[in-house]
This record gives structure tokens, C-alpha cells and sequence, in this order.
């Protein structure tokens, strides 16, 4: 693995990932890592703002113990949290991004094509990438609307922006999120499933104003989702089509279903086939605006790369080549 230049690699690590086995496989990675002759610098903090900080600081050089100057690379190991953080220190930089996939769900690693729950193959991944260059994807950044300018990675109404790789979701999806999240048993694909009938029981549509540069899709409705990448909740294709450098957001939404025939579409879900069903549509735009309207229930707050971002009115766009990821060129090999 000595074949690699020395690089200065910052690391953090997310000890929870994996039902409690991200502390060992950060250790492992860092070991195979500091194996392989580079200079590892732990980023890791007690708190995901605290991890964030001390990463953004790392790949700006602000750190006080940087004496070495920028990071040349942020890897992070656990799960698609991980990920999102990890999009939100380098995002708009040119510091690559490596993931080590150790978590639950790992979404956005699956699609890059890395290993996942392989801690020794996942940093060979990363180090074979490294050696050859970083691919380079999208981002999305969203921002909540408010008096103010826009613009593009910036802020609207003094909310700052918030980037992700993956999907937005904003419908009984991100609700579903959100109650996944609360789930200590079972983890990953199961949680979802599980919180898929704990959300049902209560379901009733929401009232939405979907606005792109060339449509407005106002209507109640079950689901909706923009989507940079193709699937969240550990597998769930929700955009099957989405690719992470066609400069495009893919946006999914879904009418005003009741509980049963949201209940049957779901499995489906799985293999993107919800894309055959009538009531459900998908279009592609550069730029989403999310409002909540009174014609349904208050939608749930938003989450991204699983991440809760807030409530609506967002404003989302796609940044073309925003994001360099330490991952295979498309079609090559999977690990």
C-alpha cells in the first residue's frame, strides 16, 4: 500500500455507525492509513458540530495544529450522516472526499460504487483513488426561503446553506426519516420498514407548491423528493434515474394516496418500480422550491442524506461539479 504519495489526510470518525462498531472500524482505517505512509489527522469530536467545525477548519488550514497547511483529502467513517457532514466541510473546495462505509444505510458509497462494511477494502478504495485522481460529482445546496438575496452555496433570510449528495425528502419519505431515526432495533433496511407502519397509521396527505424553472406541480400529496442521487433509507430507490453528475436534480412526487395504497407501493420501492405507478411522476430541474400550502396537512420536516434540514418553504439547486469524491470513475469494477 506504500506505492501511494504521502498525502495529509484528515479523518472522523462516527463511533455510533455500524450499532456501535464505527469506534472500531475508524481505527482500523486510520491504522491502514498511517500503514500506507500518510500523514492521518483525527478530526473526530463528541459532537457531529464539533466534528464539522474541526473538518471544515482542516480543509481550510485553519486549524491551529495544522501546521502543515490543508488537509489533501477528508475521509469519513460511518454511514450516510457521515457522508452528509462530510459534503458539508469539502463541498465547493477542491479537497477530495473519501467514505468509509460503516454504517447502517451507506446509500451514497453503494451508488460511488466503494465497499461497504469492509473497512480494509474501503481504504484500498480510497487510496487506489487517491493515487488516480478524485471523481468529480454534484452537490445540492438548500437553503430556507426568507427576506434576503439568494445565491448559489450562500444564504437566504440568514439561513446558511446546507449541502448533500444524495435526496431531499419531504413527504411521508422524510417522515418515515425521521421516525427511522428514533429506532434503536432493528438498524439500516429493517428500521425503515418498521417505521414505514409506525408512519401509515397516522399518514393523512400534505399540501404542497413545487416550483421548478419550468413547471409548478401544486397539488395534496404523499411524497415528495429531490434527489441529486438515486436512493436513501439503505437501498430504497426512490429516483432510480438520478445521476450524480448529469448537473441535473431529479424531483419524484406522488398524489394524495391513502394508507393502503401507500402501504402497497412501497416494496417496490426497493427496485424503483413506484415509477410505474399512476399518480406518482418524476421530472428533472436545476432548481426546486418546496412550499407548504393549505390545501393538505403541514408536510414533516425535511431530511437529506438522512439528515433533518428543516421545515419547508426550501429552495434547492443543483452545483455542478461542487463535490470531488475519492470513488471509482463510473463503470468500473465494484470492489
Amino acid at each position: 500500500m506504500n506505492r501511494h504519495r504521502s498525502a495529509r489526510i484528515g479523518v472522523v470518525v462516527n463511533p455510533t455507525a455500524g450499532r456501535g462498531h464505527g469506534l472500531d472500524a475508524g481505527r482500523r482505517a486510520v491504522t491502514l492509513l498511517d500503514a500506507a505512509g500518510h500523514d492521518v489527522v483525527n478530526l473526530s469530536a463528541t459532537t457531529a458540530a464539533g466534528a464539522l467545525e474541526n473538518a471544515r477548519a482542516a480543509v481550510r488550514g485553519t486549524r491551529p495544529e495544522a501546521a502543515g497547511g490543508p488537509v489533501d483529502a477528508l475521509v469519513v467513517v460511518g454511514g450516510d450522516g457521515m457522508t452528509h457532514l462530510g459534503v458539508n466541510a469539502v463541498a465547493g473546495t477542491t479537497v477530495p472526499l473519501g467514505l468509509v462505509a460503516a454504517g447502517s444505510g451507506n446509500d451514497a458509497a453503494r451508488e460511488l460504487g466503494l465497499p461497504v462494511r469492509d473497512v480494509r477494502t474501503g481504504v484500498r478504495a480510497l487510496l487506489d483513488a487517491l493515487a488516480a485522481g478524485p471523481r468529480t460529482i454534484d452537490a445540492a445546496s438548500v437553503v430556507a426561503l426568507g427576506a434576503g438575496a439568494d445565491g448559489t452555496g450562500g444564504t437566504e433570510g440568514g439561513a446558511p446553506a446546507r449541502w448533500f449528495c444524495g435526496v431531499l425528502s419531504a413527504g411521508l419519505d422524510a417522515a418515515v426519516n425521521a421516525r427511522a431515526n428514533e429506532i434503536r432495533w432493528p438498524r439500516g433496511r429493517a428500521s425503515y420498514v418498521r417505521a414505514v407502519g409506525s408512519e401509515l397509521r397516522r399518514f393523512a396527505p400534505y399540501g404542497y407548491r413545487v416550483t421548478t424553472e419550468d413547471r409548478t406541480w401544486d397539488s395534496p400529496g404523499t411524497l415528495v423528493a429531490v434527489a441529486n442521487g438515486p436512493a436513501i433509507g439503505g437501498g430504497i430507490r426512490i429516483a432510480p434515474g438520478a445521476l450524480f453528475d448529469d448537473g441535473l436534480l431529479d424531483v419524484v412526487v406522488a398524489a394524495p394516496f391513502g394508507r393502503l395504497r401507500a402501504a402497497s407501493i412501497f416494496p417496490g420501492m426497493y427496485r424503483g418500480r413506484h415509477l410505474g405507478v399512476e399518480g406518482i411522476e418524476s421530472f428533472r430541474a436545476r432548481r426546486v422550491t418546496l412550499e407548504p400550502t393549505g390545501a393538505g396537512a403541514l408536510p414533516p420536516e425535511a431530511f437529506a442524506d438522512g439528515e433533518r434540514i428543516g421545515p419547508l418553504p426550501l429552495r434547492v439547486e443543483v452545483v455542478p461539479g461542487a463535490l470531488r469524491v475519492l470513488a471509482p470513475p463510473v463503470g468500473a469494477a465494484r470492489p
